[in-house]
């Protein structure tokens, strides 16, 4: 059996956590983007705090969907989108404990 090598242009495909996609890789950069947005994701939820998850949220659909003063490569556009389509079903329960 081989071993797999990864090099940084396929292992910049998908942020963390999310299934490997199809079709251009990101650039390093364009990564570091989306992982931004789905760390500020993360750590929205691990502080349970609601306010700063709709503000991530927001900011990644207006990065997904809204024309930008720099045009997004396909690359960075389907990334951004298919983050917006994982975090749609975020949802922080009203049980303080759960």
């Amino acid at each position: 059996m081989q071993g797999r090598s990864t090099d940084s242009a396929t292992a910049c495909r998908s942020p963390r956590g999310l299934p490997p996609g199809t079709g251009p890789a990101l650039s390093l950069a364009e990564a570091q983007r989306v992982q931004h947005y789905q760390d500020r994701l993360e750590q929205a939820l691990q502080a349970r705090d609601r306010a700063a998850l709709r503000r991530a949220k927001q900011d990644v659909l207006q990065a997904a969907y809204l024309r930008q003063e720099q045009p997004a490569t396909p690359a960075l556009r389907t990334a951004l989108r298919r983050l917006s389509w994982w975090m749609a079903g975020i949802r922080l329960s009203r049980d303080p404990l759960g």
